[in-house]
């Protein structure tokens, strides 16, 4: 325990460090979802429990700060007491050893001397309750301080198994949220690449359509020039024989029923043409949906997720 208190630097670094990883991979969360775009730039899930994740961070290095300034207070008085123990020990071996001298000395001792000034008394002379007082003192504080210490302990355990299960708990609750959202986006991306391939096969159809209408109007051409080119030479036939006979009636009719039919048939060709850039904006939103979507997949799955793996929080 004392060997504990006295390197603050030993105060389980490991809880300090993973506090500040782990907001480092919070912040750095929030500020790599700025990123998305679009319809996606959102305050989702993720976000409320990014931001409850960074206060529960900011209390936890709070409080460690705390504990810590109170562990070095501890450490300091606990130094001042040993100091006073190994101060008091160092006098007493020191008069232990002079009274073990002085038990010695005989009549017979060589080198006794007279020592008339040992007669009087000095002002740094204690009385013997003092002299019994002043070591129960030293006794004293260091019993309070190793208790005091044993207490600081006890709570440090409490402090940082309560940090951790509070870590672990928000850091558990962020990533539940990033995989039900990065779920759902993957859903939402699925859903999109289907509706595109649906898209894309709508527009090769309509292609193919609008390929066809043009060679049914190209091939009405032929038709429609040979009935007109017959009733123009017609209409030189001379005097009365220029008569509206059955003939004509019928060449009449059949350029009027080709036109008829070119006419559906370029009606026909520039709705399928509409449609079809219609089909083609509809592919243009889908795609850049879907790079929306991919963006965002990247961002929450590739940097987030994966940066914030690399944070272990081990059990206290």
């Amino acid at each position: 325990m004392a060997r504990l208190l006295q390197d603050p630097s030993k105060l389980h670094p490991s809880e300090w460090y993973t506090a500040n990883r782990m907001q480092r991979a919070s912040t750095e969360s929030q500020k790599s979802r700025q990123r998305r775009v679009g319809i996606d730039l959102v305050h989702d899930e993720v976000e409320q429990e990014l931001l409850k994740e960074a206060e529960v961070l900011e209390g936890i290095i709070a409080l460690l700060g705390r504990t810590l300034e109170q562990t070095n207070e501890q450490i300091r008085r606990n130094r001042s007491a040993k100091y006073d123990l190994e101060m008091d020990l160092k006098d007493k071996f020191t008069a232990l050893t002079i009274d073990d001298y002085c038990a010695s000395l005989t009549n017979d001792t060589p080198h006794i001397i007279y020592a008339d000034n040992a007669m009087k008394l000095e002002g740094n002379f204690v009385s013997p309750e003092d002299w019994i007082d002043f070591s129960n003192i030293n006794v004293e504080k260091a019993d309070k301080q190793r208790n005091n210490s044993l207490a600081l302990k006890a709570l440090i355990d409490g402090v940082l198994s309560q940090t951790a299960n509070d870590m672990r708990k928000q850091c558990e609750m962020v990533n539940a949220a990033f995989r039900n959202r990065v779920k759902e986006v993957k859903d939402a991306k699925d859903k999109l690449e289907t509706l595109l391939a649906m898209v894309m096969d709508e527009t090769a159809s309509q292609e193919k359509n609008i390929a066809a209408l043009k060679k049914a109007i190209a091939d009405k051409e032929a038709p429609v020039k040979v009935a007109q080119t017959r009733l123009e030479a017609r209409n030189h036939r001379p005097n009365v024989e220029l008569c509206y006979d059955t003939v004509h009636s019928s060449l009449m009719s059949e350029v009027q029923e080709i036109k008829k039919n070119i006419q559906r048939l370029k009606d026909a060709l520039a709705q399928a043409q509409t449609e079809l850039k219609g089909l083609s904006r509809r592919q243009l939103s889908l795609e850049e949906e879907i790079k929306v979507k991919e963006n965002t997949l990247y961002i929450d799955e590739v940097l987030c997720m994966q940066m914030r793996e690399s944070v272990c929080i081990n059990n206290y």
